[in-house]
């Protein structure tokens, strides 16, 4: 019986089928090329960028859209602003006709010298396995019943509800001026207690034909 979770069978992967000039599968060049940004192994992981970076067009691109991926999924918090600066240096790589290998090698020397954190793949897999198990399922609690829905809309809930419970945060600033919040409160507070919290009509109801029958 075949697992039920995890990577298809390797053939689904056109990559497999792949070799590049000095004979190395590309699927293994991928596998190497993270495995040794995982483990801060950086001349290794460069030496795969390049062999895959001079396979073909498809596979140099295919090299960006795998670091794409380990700057959210091995990187992480690690280093923030990792998937800006992949997206940066891919653009780079687009736009500059011979200097686009050092954009590359710039882009695993980066990923595989920053601090690690897998927490976001962690998190994303256990999400999607114990949905599939039908062990978890998102709760909607009352505060996300607000005036952008049809559910607050209906409890009748307007502006001056959202201002004063949908739109807490936590981990705020400490130093936060809500001096504007403040007044927008009192603004929707004075126009809710003349009109009330009904909404606007829906720009998708037809309007009513009022011209006189013949």
């Amino acid at each position: 019986m075949p697992r039920r979770y995890g990577p298809g069978h390797f053939s689904d992967d056109p990559y497999s089928q792949i070799v590049s000039p000095h004979g190395i599968p590309v699927d293994s060049l991928v596998s190497v090329l993270q495995k040794e940004i995982r483990r801060s192994r950086v001349d290794n992981a460069v030496l795969a960028a390049y062999e895959m970076y001079t396979t073909s067009p498809d596979v140099a691109q295919h090299l960006w859209r795998r670091l794409r991926l380990i700057a959210v999924e091995d990187i992480g918090m690690g280093l923030p602003l990792a998937p800006v600066l992949i997206e940066v240096l891919h653009r780079n790589f687009n736009a500059t006709p011979g200097g686009d290998w050092m954009m590359a090698c710039h882009a695993v020397r980066l990923l595989a010298t920053a601090s690690k954190d897998r927490t976001a793949s962690e998190h994303a897999d256990w999400v999607a396995t114990k949905v599939t198990l039908g062990q978890a399922l998102v709760q909607v609690p009352d505060y996300a019943h607000c005036v952008h829905t049809r559910a607050g809309q209906e409890k009748g809930r307007g502006l001056v509800q959202w201002w004063e419970n949908g739109a807490q945060v936590n981990d705020e600033l400490q130093d936060a001026d809500h001096r504007y919040r403040d007044d927008l409160v009192c603004l929707h507070q004075a126009d809710e207690a003349d009109n009330g919290t009904e909404p606007p009509p829906s720009r998708w109801t037809p309007a009513v034909d009022k011209r006189p029958s013949r």
